[in-house]
Parts: C-alpha cells; sequence; structure tokens
C-alpha cells in the first residue's frame, strides 16, 4: 500500500510511505532552490514517486495535513468573540514588525506561496479550505499524470499529522506527545497527547489566539527579522541579552495550575488581524520594533532588542517545562515524543529532558511543517490502516546520487578534482588542517538542520573557524553559533549531559573545562547545539568524526547546514559544486571525489 503524505503554504513537502516503511521524504524547497517554498511540492512528489519506481497511477491513498471545515468555523468564532477589532483582518497595510504584511485575499490567492514574509493567517485558512475540494486535480497536474488513478483522499488534522510525525517513528512503544505551533486546523496551537501501541490519544488542546508559535512568530518580527522564518536567529541571539525584560514578559503568558496556557492578548494583534503583529501597547511598554534590516559589524543589533530576545527565550522556555511537567504527571510516560515548529528551540528541548520527570526524548528533525507531509502519511498508514510503524529511515530520505552523476557534475563545471580512496580519512586531515570543507554523501537528510550528508564542516578547536563560517561562507549574522558532531560515546566528556542528541534538536552546557578547547561550538553563553554520531546512524560521517578525532584527539567536528544565507540546502552534486564556487568554502568533498580551490593547493 503506497500513502502520499502533502504539506504546503510553507515549508511544503512529501513523503511516500509503503507498508509502512518510508520510502521518501523531502521538502521542496531543496528542488527549487526557494527557501521554505510553499507550493503544491510538485517536484517533491516526482522525486518520491521516482524513488520507489512508481507513478501517481499507483498511489492508495493521498494525506493531506489540513482539515477542511474545522478552522474556518474556530476562525468564524474568533472574528466574532473580537468583533469589530477583527474587521482589521481585511485591511493590507504594513505590519508594526517593519516589514510587508500581505492581507487576507492576497495570502488566499497566493495560498501563501510566496513565503512567509507576505502571510496571512486568515487568507491561508481559507486557501486551505479551497485546496482541500481541487486536491486531487492538482496533485496530477504537479506531476503531468494523465493516466486514471485510484487514490482516495484523507484531510488529516494538522496536530494529528504532527504527532504521528514524531511518535510512530519514535523507538519506543508508549509515549507522551507534545506539538507546539502557531496554528492548526482547528484552530489548535498545542496538542497533549499520548501514544501507545499503534494509536494517539488526544489529551488536551489549547487553541488559537493562545499560541507559543503566534507569540514567538510576532516577537521576531518585532526585533526585525521574519516570523515563522527567523525563530531560530532569535534563539541564538538571546544568550547575548539580560534579564532587564524577563519578569514583564511573564505577563505574556500566563500559565494556568491546571497545566494549560493563554496568552494575554492585550499585548498581541495576531487574533484581531491574522497577521504577527504586536499591540499599541507592547511598543509603548518596549518601544519600537527594530527596523527590519541586515545585521552586519556596521549595523549591529542593539542591546535593547538582545533583551527582548532573552525574555522571550526565557518565557518559551518557562511555557515549556510546564507543558511538559502537565503532561507527564497526567500520561506517568518517562518518554516525550515532540514535534511542531516551536520544538526545533533545542534550548527549550534540552531544559525539557533536564528538568522534567522525562527521561527520554525525541524530536521530529523536520518538526516544522514540512514533517507534516510524513505524519499526514503515517496517520493514514497506521493509524487509520494499522500497518506497521516504521523502524528505520526516518533521517536519511532524500536523492542520493551515483558517483557517474557526481564525476560529470564536476567535470561539466569544469573544476580540476580527483577520487580519494578514503574520503573520510582524507577529509578529516584537510579540517585538522583548517580548511573548511563542503561535505556531500548519501540521501539527503530532511528538517533544517544538516545531518552529515549536506554539511560544511570546520574544525572546532580554532576560534577563527567560526567567524570565517559566518562572514565568509555562510554571509550570515555573528551572533549566530555552530553546532558539533559529536561521537556517541565520547559527549559525556565535553557536554553536561550525553544523552544521545542524532538530530541536534537538544542544547546542552559545554563542560567548562572544555570550553577552551572546542570555542568554535561553545556559544556565548557556554552551551551548544549537539549532534551525536553513532556508527549505526552515519557508517561514513562517524568515521569522518574518528579519524579527526585520532589527528586531534577532539572527538567533534563543527557541522552546519551546506548552504550559502537565505538558501535552500544543497540538494544536488550541481547545487554544491556552485556553492562551492560562489563562497568561501575551501574544498568539497563530493562522494569520493576531492576538489579543493586553486589558491590552497600549495598552501595546504
Amino acid at each position: 500500500m503506497y500513502v502520499l503524505g502533502i504539506s504546503r503554504v510553507h515549508d511544503s513537502a512529501a513523503a511516500l510511505v509503503r507498508d509502512g516503511e518510508i520510502i521518501a521524504f523531502a521538502e521542496e524547497e531543496r528542488f527549487t532552490r526557494v527557501k521554505h517554498d510553499g507550493r503544491l511540492p510538485a517536484k517533491a512528489i516526482e522525486f518520491c514517486l521516482k524513488q520507489a519506481g512508481v507513478t501517481l497511477g499507483d498511489v492508495d491513498h493521498v494525506a493531506y495535513y489540513w482539515t477542511r471545515w474545522a478552522e474556518p468555523i474556530h476562525a468564524a468564532k474568533v472574528f466574532a468573540r473580537y468583533f469589530p477589532k477583527t474587521l482589521e483582518v481585511f485591511r493590507n497595510e504594513n505590519g508594526d514588525d517593519g516589514g510587508k504584511a500581505a492581507g487576507l485575499l492576497d495570502t488566499f490567492r497566493t495560498g501563501g506561496g510566496k513565503g512567509v514574509d507576505d502571510y496571512h493567517v486568515g487568507g491561508a485558512v481559507l486557501a486551505h479550505m479551497k485546496r482541500s475540494f481541487t486536491l486531487e486535480r492538482d496533485v496530477k497536474e504537479a506531476v503531468g499524470y494523465t493516466g486514471p488513478t485510484k487514490f482516495k483522499v484523507h484531510l488529516i488534522d494538522h496536530h494529528r499529522a504532527h504527532a504521528g510525525s514524531a511518535y510512530y517513528i519514535c523507538p519506543w512503544e508508549e509515549a507522551a506527545v507534545l506539538t507546539l505551533d502557531g496554528i492548526g486546523s482547528d484552530g489548535t496551537s498545542t496538542l497533549l497527547a499520548h501514544g501507545r501501541g499503534n494509536r494517539i490519544h488526544d489529551l488536551r488542546r489549547i487553541k488559537f489566539p493562545h499560541s507559543l508559535g503566534a507569540m514567538y512568530a510576532a516577537v521576531t518580527g518585532y526585533l526585525g527579522f521574519y516570523p515563522t522564518r527567523d525563530e531560530g536567529k532569535v534563539m541564538g541571539l538571546a544568550p547575548f541579552g539580560r534579564d532587564t525584560y524577563v519578569e514583564a514578559f511573564r505577563d505574556l503568558v500566563h500559565l494556568d495550575p491546571d497545566g494549560g496556557f493563554e496568552l494575554n492578548l492585550s499585548w498581541f494583534r495576531h487574533h484581531t488581524t491574522g497577521k504577527h503583529q504586536l499591540s499599541k501597547k507592547f511598543t509603548d511598554t518596549f518601544g519600537p520594533a527594530r527596523p527590519r534590516t541586515r545585521v552586519t559589524a556596521e549595523n549591529p543589533v542593539p542591546q535593547h532588542y538582545s533583551d527582548i530576545a532573552y525574555a522571550l527565550q526565557v518565557t518559551l522556555e518557562e511555557a515549556g517545562l510546564h507543558l511538559a511537567r502537565w503532561l507527564q504527571r497526567r500520561t506517568g510516560s518517562k518518554r516525550l515524543a515532540m514535534a511542531g515548529g516551536v520544538a526545533l528551540n533545542s534550548v527549550m528541548n534540552g531544559r525539557i529532558l533536564l528538568e522534567t520527570p522525562f527521561e527520554e526524548f525525541f524530536a521530529q528533525p523536520a518538526a516544522a511543517d514540512d514533517g507534516c507531509a510524513l505524519g499526514a502519511a503515517l496517520e493514514v498508514t497506521v493509524g487509520k490502516h494499522h500497518l506497521p510503524r516504521p523502524r528505520t529511515g526516518f533521517t536519511y530520505t532524500g536523492p542520493e546520487f551515483t558517483e557517474a552523476e557526481m564525476e560529470a557534475a564536476l567535470k561539466d563545471a569544469g573544476v580540476e578534482y580527483r577520487r580519494i580512496d578514503d574520503i573520510a580519512a582524507h577529509t578529516a586531515a584537510k579540517i585538522a588542517d583548517g580548511l573548511i570543507v563542503g561535505w556531500v554523501q548519501g540521501r539527503m537528510e530532511c528538517g533544517p538542520r544538516a545531518l552529515g550528508n549536506r554539511s560544511l564542516l570546520a574544525d572546532p578547536r580554532d576560534p577563527e573557524s567560526k567567524t570565517r563560517m559566518n562572514e565568509k561562507v555562510k554571509h550570515r549574522e555573528a551572533f549566530r553559533p555552530f553546532a558539533p558532531s559529536c561521537l556517541v560515546e565520547r559527549a559525556g566528556e565535553y557536554f553536561a549531559s550525553d544523552y544521545p542528541s542524532p538530530v541536534m534538536l537538544l542544547v546542552f552546557d559545554v563542560l567548562e573545562h572544555q570550553r577552551d578547547r572546542v570555542p568554535a561550538i561553545t556559544h556565548v553563553d557556554g552551551t551548544a547545539r549537539v549532534q551525536t554520531v553513532s556508527e549505526d546512524d552515519n557508517p561514513l560521517y562517524y568515521r569522518l568524526i574518528k579519524h579527526f578525532e585520532e589527528i586531534t584527539g577532539v572527538p567533534m567536528v563543527v557541522n552546519t547546514s551546506f548552504n550559502d544565507n537565505d538558501e535552500p540546502i544543497v540538494a544536488t552534486p550541481e547545487d554544491a559544486i556552485r556553492c562551492f564556487l560562489k563562497t568561501d568554502v575551501d574544498a568539497l568533498a563530493l562522494g569520493p571525489f576531492w576538489t579543493q580551490k586553486p589558491h590552497l593547493e600549495e598552501e595546504k
């Protein structure tokens, strides 16, 4: 039985599951090269079908990550409750966040596919409803299929798709399940559930306008970044802040004794405008929003806004801990599976693991809406048809390329290259010599974090690795940290926890006596977003790090996604070569092939 899962609007993706086995899963942006592409994932669908060697005519079920009527009904209730202020949803205006904010009709027409910076929640609600009627036609047109089809369309509750994306692939037969985002298909922003066997049982839902994701997005916009896209930047900025506004921010979210929360809506406008905006009360209290200008050495983020980022991060962590503790008490479980865009906040996740009674933790690597494509497919496969849950293959699910395809791309680009017998050992030695290396091997990973198959690698011992990577390679803000990929068996020697973190969604303290040894991965607050690497998970990448350890004594490398700023992670050999040539990446390990910049031939 083939089940095709689809998500769209932002971070569109497609997944194909066969009899409970994940055949393929990838984001549309990787193929179109449009970051956060929200259009129907035509190219991702084509990839999934090609990977399985089937056509759309072979697909038995199509699962879409949104239901039809529940959210419009909830939206109507919100509109009526806050009327007449909600008449603002029909206005097309520039937002308080200093950036363009599309009106309801514009987002309805485009479906939000133009990008998350011109996104209107109300318009997206209507777009989802419209698309639910035309999904079969849209999918056929997208892939140019004109033959007969047999598939049945399933409209899956958004947060059930999030929950399924985490629980159905976690390694346990029982776990608490927590999903957190902006808004789902019945207005849900937070789902607390309990997974047992092949079933997920809802325990509690918290609904829009009470939404941690909406708060996160609105303050991200206030700080001069793109809401629903740049929250990770705000997490990286927060440690530069002070606790000046922490107490004041606690008034934004009221944590009730019964385990839930409510936003104090006097600080917000998302419930009346449909946009990620804050109220006049917020700007009167905390000052005007930072203009949406690029952060550079000449235009740094003022301390005031770093302090706001810190207060937001603390508020988010406290709310996450509050929800997790209630869920643990209610379920009695020692295991937690998480998904939803807010679950990409790895600092919050680390605190949940270390400061609640949960002893085991799992997060979907594609925790945002891209993961809902997989979750929707699994909800049909496992939840509805009771087929076995997947046991392997949930991380490296994208395209891979043959050696012949890689070599052809190198020849077409006109770069000099050579084949290396042991590419892992060779690359490790070059990293130890100070080179920044693009590393492209095997199947592409899913989610926003590079996990060792589409990565830029550097020496964690060299503090200049971080500076050079930010300024010359990634062209991004200097305050953003870099993550380590560490041998799983050695993690406890460097970090405050040795808990396995294979998908880089847990932040731990770097042990104080090790911080000077690995400055390139140690953030300003002494933490690191850790990826642990085992031989079972990724044998070639493990070997590279093992060789680096043998050379340097340090069991980790700096790992960041292989892409320039504001572009998706590279997918193909051609993508990798283009990024290598236009940035200050020193060398490229493309499968077994090695090429490096000509000026380094004698120096290194």
